[in-house]
């Protein structure tokens, strides 16, 4: 009988085994250095995070995320103090393809996020810490539903890992990009005490409006303006720590102005008045 020919379905990424999932909030949390022989992914919901990782520091805007290869330490910042909150899946990977992955930050697309969050709700409904440490399936949990919780992962990382073949071919431009953005971002930062307008930031970084709004919107997932404000609270929640600064003073060096304003614009994006934050441990 002739032999008929048929397609091997490899498997470039497999997921063994999940290792820990969690969802909780950063803010006020000190962060404690860990390593680990499995891979670690972190995906910012809302905040930033700050993360130093093998020695470099890392900023993981809201709507991306973050991956820590196994055996590489990472802690949190201990000087910017993060405000996201996040969720995040440890698992077991020894496929060599995902190397590709190894201490990246990844900007995800709506669909991308919208993937992500149905795996995290899926795998919380069915997995549970375990008394013993580590984790475990709940009770009733049929095998079906673990294993299209690793397909769910494994299309993930591989639609992940597609994008990032693609994005190889234009890494030059990539890399631009990411250099416009860090020469706005620390100019904003060199200028928080000052009224910037779009037009002030266009010109002093030598790029047109529309590029600065492109660029805010690309990696932090906001407007300029949104993200001034957000390095403005960054800035005056430092000052509120570290500083002998009273809020009025804090809020003249922060951009704010006002100590009204100051105070509005705080406990809009931290929850808090500053005069809790500053008592808070």
């Amino acid at each position: 009988m002739k032999q008929r020919e048929k397609i091997l379905l490899p498997r470039l990424l497999s997921v063994d085994a999940i290792n820990s999932l969690y969802h909780f909030s950063l803010e006020g949390r000190a962060g404690k250095g860990e390593l680990h022989d499995f891979y670690e992914m972190v995906f910012v919901e809302s905040g930033f995070y700050y993360v130093i990782l093998d020695g470099e520091r890392f900023e993981v805007p809201p709507g991306s995320c973050i991956f820590f290869a196994p055996n590489v330490f990472h802690s949190g910042d201990g000087v910017t103090r993060s405000t996201a909150t996040v969720s995040i899946v440890s698992f077991d990977c020894a496929s060599p393809a995902m190397r590709c992955f190894d201490n990246r930050v990844f900007a995800l697309d709506k669909d991308r996020q919208k993937q992500l969050s149905a795996f995290f709700d899926a795998a919380l409904a069915a997995c549970e810490k375990s008394p013993h440490g580590g984790l475990r399936a709940r009770d009733g949990v049929p095998p079906h539903r673990l294993q299209m919780l690793r397909a769910q992962l494994e299309f993930f990382l591989l639609g992940l890992y597609t994008e990032g073949e693609r994005r190889a071919e234009s890494s030059n431009r990539r890399q631009y990009k990411k250099e416009c953005f860090a020469r706005l971002s620390d100019y904003m930062k060199a200028h928080l005490a000052e009224r910037l307008t779009l037009a002030d930031l266009a010109a002093a970084c030598s790029m047109s409006e529309s590029s600065i709004k492109s660029l805010c919107r690309e990696f932090c997932d906001c407007g300029p303006t949104d993200y001034l404000i957000s390095l403005r609270v960054t800035a005056a929640k430092t000052l509120i720590r570290e500083s002998t600064l009273n809020f009025t003073e804090i809020a003249e060096k922060t951009g704010f102005g006002t100590l009204h304003y100051f105070s509005r614009v705080f406990k809009e994006r931290t929850g808090m008045t500053p005069t809790v934050y500053a008592k808070a441990p």
